[in-house]
């Protein structure tokens, strides 16, 4: 048995899950992950090159929801939420358990048939900053059904919170523009650099990378999706008309010139 198993922490609630799961050979790896001893690209390194891991996951939350055992949720305190209250977050578990997931039918069209744990990781990207938060996120709360004694490292969660900080609304929530900034930006301003200073170079860099040729920026009315042009720099934005039932924005390659109109509908 692992040594957390022996921990005077585990109440009687955790032995509904089979010895198995508490012996296999992939759970050092896992709980190095959650922990931070490990870090994501190699995780994602070692969970691609076999399905071990993966399937791993998937027998966790399979049982879960055969046994009906309630999933747990972490208490979470968040500046300026439920009036800096300790409030019960809900599990990324949730997520993938029919029972669960249909609660949102109504407002995602994702949940309606919740994915597999194991393919949906292997089509996330530990490069950019949602999608680590993502993954360390989803792994950590699977763990956590079998441990909640482990301490989760908060350290791609405190990256996507710089990232949210940083991001100008016209760019926040945006998939092409957080994976830009992701990729090209924050890689050449370490987490190790004082936030202040850290958080002004990033945000002048934004502003360089996403350049305009009018007065304002976008106003999106759904998603930023501002576009990257062929070598995989931002387009320049030049300006928006609306129509009615929808708004274009339009934009041009710095390169080569040629120019993209992006439509979103009312």
């Amino acid at each position: 048995m692992l040594e957390f198993m022996k921990n005077k922490l585990f109440s009687k609630r955790d032995a509904v899950f089979p010895a198995r799961f508490y012996h296999n050979p992939v759970l050092p790896a896992i709980k190095a992950f959650v922990s931070g001893e490990m870090d994501i690209k190699e995780f994602m390194e070692i969970y691609k090159s076999s399905d071990e891991i993966a399937d791993y996951l998937d027998a966790v939350v399979d049982y879960i929801e055969k046994k009906k055992i309630p999933i747990r949720r972490r208490i979470t305190q968040m500046k300026g939420v439920n009036g800096d209250r300790p409030f019960e977050s809900r599990s990324y578990v949730e997520s993938f358990i029919e029972e669960y997931a249909k609660q949102f039918h109504s407002l995602f069209e994702y949940y309606k048939n919740p994915p597999k744990v194991g393919p949906y990781l292997k089509g996330c990207s530990p490069l950019t900053v949602y999608e680590a938060n993502e993954i360390h996120g989803i792994v950590a709360d699977i763990y956590y059904q079998l441990d909640p004694t482990l301490e989760k490292t908060t350290k791609y969660w405190d990256e996507f919170d710089f990232l949210l900080d940083v991001l100008p609304g016209y760019l926040a929530g945006g998939v092409s523009s957080e994976d830009y900034v992701s990729r090209f930006i924050l890689p050449k301003y370490p987490p190790s650099m004082k936030k202040g200073e850290r958080k002004k170079m990033v945000r002048e860099a934004v502003k360089q990378a996403f350049q305009r040729e009018c007065k304002g920026y976008p106003r999106w009315i759904q998603s930023p999706e501002w576009p990257m042009g062929c070598d995989e720099q931002p387009m320049v934005y030049l300006g928006q008309k609306s129509f009615g039932e929808y708004t274009e924005y339009y934009f041009k390659d710095a390169v080569t010139k040629s120019e993209t109109t992006v439509r979103q509908c009312y």
